[in-house]
């Protein structure tokens, strides 16, 4: 994910942006008659509804990881097609003229196993355009242009499916930037409904009151999550996260923020809910990973632990 400067504007996850949007249209409309002097109406409730409803259905985060890791996963299914189909070209070589002989070391393909996706592209139509030239030596030994025209399609189909990761990617950071937008412009009217309602009724209806605070069950009485670790190595489809429970807590939250090596966290966004450490969750590959954690039970929300990370790096 891309570093960037987009902050979310509220402390509650999506999931609880979008039911108490869902409750406050609700009161907003019993309460209407008492509302109506200080401009708010049925239709801007309406609107705010509307604005909830879309925002429910907006691809999450470990929605737009999925497409990612699907891309990844194609790209990674054409390398090897690749790789095992330049191995097959460089036996052909051996056995004309040896291992080791001039026309194999035209390939260039030492060390292949750790080209980079780009690197093994280059390499591939390389070894196509020598192997083309050889093509009248090879002959004999079984290769003819109909291979390497397969071969030439192969190459074609492995930029599309590298071309096809990185617009997963790009579409993820978008997305981000976008739910993060729309969480902030329903947070916006929230609070501004919430801060009317609660003058409305702060001395006449106390019960009235409470049911516009957003935040009255967000409280520091609940430890934030201590001991966080992720970690990554080669080979693993998820990172392992773990932490140390929290007394009280019956579930936690995971939020996560993929960046480029290097780079500090950026805009995080939530992941997933667990009831107990540890945990295998998703990743981004070839980023730094970030991870920071909340502990919640029916009344309380911790604050945010202290943030963890770990680099995945697929494409070596």
């Amino acid at each position: 994910m891309a570093y960037n400067s987009t902050v979310r504007n509220y402390r509650l996850t999506d999931a609880d942006l979008c039911m108490f949007t869902s409750n406050l249209c609700i009161t907003m409309t019993r309460d209407l008659t008492d509302l109506t002097p200080f401009g708010i109406t049925a239709p801007k409730i309406a609107a705010l509804k509307a604005l909830g409803d879309a925002f429910e259905i907006f691809s999450t985060d470990e929605v737009l990881v999925a497409y990612i890791t699907g891309a990844t996963e194609a790209k990674n299914a054409k390398k090897e097609l690749v790789k095992e189909t330049i191995r097959n070209m460089a036996l052909r070589c051996s056995i004309k003229w040896g291992t080791g002989s001039w026309q194999e070391k035209t390939l260039g393909i030492t060390g292949m196993t750790g080209f980079s996706d780009e690197t093994l592209l280059v390499a591939a139509r390389r070894v196509h355009n020598q192997m083309t030239a050889f093509l009248s030596d090879l002959t004999a030994g079984g290769l003819t242009s109909g291979m390497l025209d397969d071969f030439e399609d192969l190459n074609e189909e492995l930029e599309l499916a590298m071309n096809a990761q990185m617009t997963a990617v790009n579409n993820r950071d978008k997305k981000t930037v976008e739910r993060i937008g729309a969480g902030n412009e329903i947070y916006s009217f929230v609070s501004m409904y919430c801060d009317i309602g609660k003058r409305v009724f702060v001395q006449s209806d106390p019960a009235k009151y409470n049911d516009y605070l957003i935040y009255d069950s967000v409280t520091s009485g609940l430890a934030k999550p201590t001991g966080v670790t992720a970690n990554w190595t080669l080979g693993d489809t998820v990172v392992h996260l773990n932490w140390d429970t929290v007394v009280g807590a019956t579930g936690y939250v995971v939020f996560s923020c993929a960046v480029d090596f290097g780079l500090p966290s950026g805009a995080y966004s939530s992941l997933a809910e667990y009831s107990a450490s540890p945990q295998g969750v998703t990743f981004v590959a070839d980023k730094r990973n970030y991870y920071k954690i909340k502990a919640k039970n029916s009344t309380q929300t911790s604050d945010y632990s202290d943030e963890a990370w770990t680099e995945v790096v697929i494409s070596v």
